[in-house]
């Protein structure tokens, strides 16, 4: 929906300048149709706060808030407006030796979903450089993008094909899916046991999906209005489970939708405020609804096949799901001893990047030492100050401030107010820079050489 709303930018400073250790940033908004509308979205409230002049339409969706240095919605540093990504070119030392390309290996979002975005994958690298090779407009980069998400409030989500046990009741109770399917994937899917051969059952399963995503458009509308009109009988007479909920809720909102359907396949997973799950590459998901922050490799690589107005691919997206079949393990963040008891960390199995959760009440202190990786910090809640380096004078931190803070910068961040300050930073992932530097054979291998 229309161009994110953008920060402009300006000429650079003179190259002289001496390279400071703390830059606020002004972010840009992403509009897109399933965001909340108007103030009640938490990414138009930060924006507003990070930028006086930015207005909130109360018919506008404020959907994304993107940190980061992807060229769709850059961030620019203040006061100048220069981008960052341009900045940190001038600047090369504010990376650290151990990120090489000469840019930002993570993008860092605020999400506020009112609607359920599609039914999606997001491709390995070999499968991303293939599809931006091939279409280039739709694939606009040839990087993967594993990501994780953290709840901000109560956050509803689909993600990864459910058990064998829990398919085969979907199988034998939803006729409207075991229709599509066809009597004989059904049949296999039935009789297929727990400890079956994992390329059978991976066989079998993307078989049926298959068959259910590529069904044609009218067989698909009599088989989701047959289902939306078998619930809303049975609810006179029982209570539905969550899962039908979901399903009659997610028909309201794409009527007629394969999605609608395909969503009985997947797990329905509950994330209460501060529970993280990790996606990687070629696994399925939707969000449903809430708020989160995300954090993922750079990257705006999205394979669609339900659920959305938009284009999908659903040949590709069924030929690259790994069709995994166990629910996702929930994150919660482990604490940082240096940093107890304000900080947790969600480190996940990638080498992009992580996640710091601060949550600091009024009075205290905590210090951050140096990362091998520069940062991003958004304040989304209270306020406060931070100090990098122990250099005397601070700056003000409040709701809506976004901090870059380069390669190995000591930070102090001290809470004032009524209120505790919730910070979360966004690095590269620290274990992994610390693997780089181990011994190996007799040699170290260079942190440059692994992080990308």
């Amino acid at each position: 929906m229309g161009a994110p709303s953008s920060p402009s930018s300006a000429p650079p400073p003179p190259p002289d300048e001496p390279s400071p250790r703390l830059l606020r940033l002004r972010c840009a908004v992403q509009h897109y149709e399933w965001g909340r509308h108007g103030d009640a979205s938490l990414v138009a409230r930060l924006a507003a706060a990070n930028d006086p002049a930015f207005q909130i339409d109360p018919a506008l969706p404020y959907a994304e808030l993107w940190m980061g240095t992807h060229p769709t919605a850059p961030s620019v540093v203040l006061p100048a407006g220069e981008p960052l990504h341009d900045w940190l070119a001038r600047n090369k030392d504010a990376l650290g030796s151990a990120v090489k390309g000469g840019d930002l290996p993570f993008l860092f979002k605020v999400l506020s979903v009112a609607k359920p975005l599609s039914i999606q994958a997001h491709p390995d690298k070999a499968l991303a450089e293939e599809l931006h090779g091939l279409r280039p407009d739709t694939y606009k980069d040839a990087n993967h993008k594993p990501e994780m998400a953290i709840a901000i409030t109560h956050f509803r989500a689909l993600f990864g094909f459910v058990g064998i046990e829990e398919l085969k009741d979907v199988i034998r109770t939803v006729p409207e899916v075991g229709g599509l399917i066809g009597h004989e994937d059904a049949g296999k899917l039935i009789t297929v046991k727990e400890n079956h051969g994992d390329n059978d059952a991976k066989s079998i399963l993307q078989s049926a999906f298959a068959k259910l995503m590529m069904a044609s458009k009218e067989t698909v509308s009599e088989a989701v209005n047959k289902l939306k009109d078998r619930l809303n009988d049975e609810s006179k007479i029982r209570t539905l489970t969550e899962k039908e909920e979901v399903i009659l809720s997610l028909e309201r909102q794409y009527p007629e939708d394969v999605g609608v359907l395909a969503a009985l396949l997947f797990n329905y997973v509950k994330l209460s405020p501060g529970e993280a799950i990790y996606i990687g590459a070629n696994e399925p998901h939707a969000y449903l609804s809430g708020e989160c922050i995300e954090c993922m490799a750079t990257s705006d690589n999205v394979v669609r096949a339900g659920l959305t107005p938009k284009y999908r691919d659903v040949k590709t997206l069924r030929d690259m799901l790994t069709y995994k079949q166990v629910f996702p393990e929930i994150l919660r963040g482990v604490p940082v001893p240096a940093m107890e008891p304000y900080v947790r960390r969600y480190t996940p199995p990638t080498d992009e990047f992580e996640v710091d959760r601060c949550l600091l009440p009024p009075g205290e202190v905590v210090v951050m030492p140096p990362a091998l990786s520069p940062s991003i910090f958004l304040v989304m809640t209270g306020e406060g100050e931070i100090q990098v380096d122990s250099i005397l004078d601070g700056e003000n931190a409040k709701e809506g401030d976004v901090f870059f803070v380069p390669a190995n910068t000591e930070v102090k961040l001290s809470a004032s107010g009524h209120a505790s300050m919730q910070l979360y930073r966004a690095g590269v992932n620290s274990a992994s820079l610390k693997a780089c530097n181990t011994v190996v054979t007799g040699k170290k291998i260079p942190a440059a050489n692994y992080v990308g």
